[in-house]
């Protein structure tokens, strides 16, 4: 049997294809009597419908928007606070008729799908400022939101305030009277921690503020800048090694700052690991306040971000960009110092 088709449809019911066309995409131009007799006889043929790639080329648009990572799709998907922020995006996003799709051009990566990603708008989530992804992005001039990257002219971002974030870690620790801190940080790069200046640089917009928060807060408390230790990725596998140098380049350590929960959960498995007590031996801070936390032994005190929110947000400046051309006011949200059992006075 033939492929029912627009044209087929359109002879069976003695009409133009345009009526057709207008049924399934301009409801407004026919009597309702007339949209229901086609969308019977198109149902009688088997027709689904017009193509979506179809209408797409000729309408501009894909009602989709794109998320841009720096990371593989598999940690967009399995990180708790990527999880989040996907979570409040697409949920805005599904209410306002939008589909997302999530773009992934990992560093080091051979191929580029953002150059050929068919997509209405871009959320530029977290990339580093020499991926190739978004470098395409910018070449295609797609209309943009960035979240968690550096400000831009021209351009709406949705950030949280990470560096008073990682201010209040330390001061947090200062505070009890912690004097030697250290802290465990990431870098795209390295394949093993190492060592590093509390002044290093890094491509992440997220990482050089958290640092840039930890030297301020020792500074405001009259401490030595932490002795710091970064990653070459946000996995608790790694934070194993990072204790272990950090504990060997400064001993006398009692605290440590961490870039994320997700590596502070892995310090205080390393340490207990050691024999070490957390926070009897040690007092530990994440930073995210991420659903991992909620069953961790002991509860973590942490800076809460709110991910979900930042998605919303995210998706709401973007869709409103697209709808009416104007680009809205950027959003810097807050965060918070949450107190839990991970943190004590030094003994």
């Amino acid at each position: 049997m033939d492929r029912p088709t627009m044209l087929r449809l359109a002879q069976r019911l003695g009409v133009s294809r345009t009526t057709i066309s207008n049924a399934y995409s301009r409801p407004e131009k026919l009597s309702a009597d007339l949209r229901e007799r086609i969308f019977a006889t198109a149902r009688e043929l088997g027709y689904e419908g017009p193509s979506p790639l179809a209408a797409s080329l000729r309408t501009g648009r894909t009602d989709t928007l794109g998320v841009l990572f720096t990371d593989d799709l598999g940690y967009a998907f399995t990180d708790p606070v990527s999880s989040q922020f996907l979570a409040g995006l697409a949920e805005h996003a599904q209410d306002a008729g939008y589909a997302i799709t999530v773009v992934s051009v990992p560093r080091g990566s051979d191929s580029n799908p953002m150059a050929k990603a068919m997509v209405d708008g871009l959320v530029i989530y977290s990339v580093d400022e020499d991926s190739p992804g978004l470098s395409a992005a910018r070449k295609r001039g797609i209309p943009a939101v960035l979240v968690d990257q550096e400000p831009q002219e021209g351009v709406p971002s949705v950030n949280i305030d990470d560096r008073a974030g990682a201010v209040a870690a330390i001061s947090h620790l200062a505070e009890l009277g912690h004097q030697r801190i250290g802290a465990i940080t990431v870098a795209a790069g390295p394949t093993e921690c190492a060592l590093v200046s509390p002044y290093a640089e890094s491509a992440s917009y997220v990482v050089r503020e958290r640092m840039a928060g930890w030297r301020a807060g020792a500074e405001r408390a009259a401490i030595p800048m932490p002795t710091t230790i970064s990653c070459p990725a946000n996995e608790r596998v790694h934070a194993g090694q990072a204790v272990r140098l950090l504990l060997e380049a400064a001993p006398e350590t009692t605290g440590i700052v961490c870039l994320t929960d997700e590596l502070a959960l892995g310090a205080i498995a390393a340490l207990e690991a050691q024999g070490r007590d957390v926070p009897r031996d040690l007092s530990v801070v994440g930073f995210d306040d991420s659903s991992a936390v909620a069953v961790s032994k002991p509860a973590l005190t942490t800076i809460r971000q709110p991910a979900r929110a930042k998605g919303a947000h995210a998706a709401t400046l973007l869709i409103d960009q697209l709808r009416t051309g104007v680009t809205g006011p950027s959003r810097v949200l807050e965060t918070e110092l949450v107190v839990r059992d991970s943190t004590e006075e030094p003994r």
